[in-house]
């Protein structure tokens, strides 16, 4: 009985442990949750609810209103910034995949001179905060033309993804064995065929990871989109959202409603993706 009060007992020490385990997740969970459940509350209150001192949990009467109102502006066109972004989003992640496992594919498999040098370039690049490469990237986009554009933008936010998504594919190859890249190049595979015949189809859940990460860096970025489109026709979501913020009053229900069509569809992606994701950027921690 002595064993049961002090705490030495096996199991009670692992139930004590469980009930602390389950504590502390519930506790990251309604953590991490919170502000999110908070913006679908505002964006399903009445308008003038939104603004109350003491606001409760949950609204006094649920409204798609504004949901209706931020999907049929005219002022501000969400379905062709959803758009803009989604394209933008997508040839970025397309173009850091390719970009990123040819520059990982060199870096980890390649003997050339100058190869650690530039493994810590990259590095070094990746530290950068993308503040401070907004002006540099707009002068080089306006010189080649590309300045206001959703091309340039693409190429500015790979600019940004590159550098990780070489040091990711670089871990997970390194982690790979290269019998099966040298017994292609016995058979007289060149080094682009023992890549995307032999090397891609194993990478998949590493190329997912990166691929996914790109795109919700490409989806959720405002800055670099706010100083390099001046088009209203090429805004994205991102900027598109500080629409309802002025200078002398914010409407909540509105900028909450959108914010709210803007996260879904990453909620979406990343738990359709999410054992994939994992996997991919856990594979090659460990060699």
């Amino acid at each position: 009985m002595n064993l049961a009060f002090d705490g030495r007992s096996p199991g009670l020490r692992r139930s004590v442990l469980k009930i602390f385990r389950w504590a502390a997740i519930l506790l990251l969970l309604a953590f991490a949750l919170a502000p999110f459940l908070w913006m679908i509350r505002t964006a399903l209150s009445p308008k003038g609810e939104a603004y109350q001192a003491h606001p409760g949990l949950l609204p006094s009467h649920v409204t798609l209103g504004n949901f209706q109102r931020v999907v049929t502006s005219s002022t501000n066109p969400f379905a062709r910034q959803f758009l803009n972004t989604l394209l933008v989003s997508t040839l970025t992640a397309v173009l850091s995949l390719v970009l990123g496992l040819s520059g990982a594919y060199a870096l980890a498999r390649m003997r050339f001179r100058g190869r650690t040098a530039s493994s810590v370039l990259i590095l070094l690049i990746q530290l950068f905060p993308p503040v401070l490469l907004a002006i540099p990237l707009f002068v080089v986009l306006n010189r080649l033309h590309l300045s206001d554009s959703l091309i340039g933008l693409v190429i500015a936010y790979s600019t940004i993804n590159v550098p990780f998504t070489v040091w990711v594919l670089r871990g997970y190859l390194e982690s790979l064995p290269a019998d099966m890249e040298n017994a292609a190049r016995v058979d007289g595979c060149t080094t682009f065929g023992v890549l995307y015949r032999i090397v891609v189809p194993v990478m998949t859940p590493a190329l997912a990871a990166v691929g996914v990460l790109a795109f919700v860096n490409a989806w959720n970025e405002y800055l670099l989109a706010l100083v390099l489109v001046n088009d209203p026709d090429k805004q994205v979501l991102g900027v598109g959202l500080t629409s309802y913020v002025s200078q002398f009053a914010t409407d909540l229900p509105g900028l909450f409603a959108m914010a709210t069509l803007t996260s879904l569809p990453v909620v979406l992606l990343f738990l359709f993706l999410q054992r994939r994701l994992v996997s991919g950027l856990s594979a090659g921690a460990v060699k």
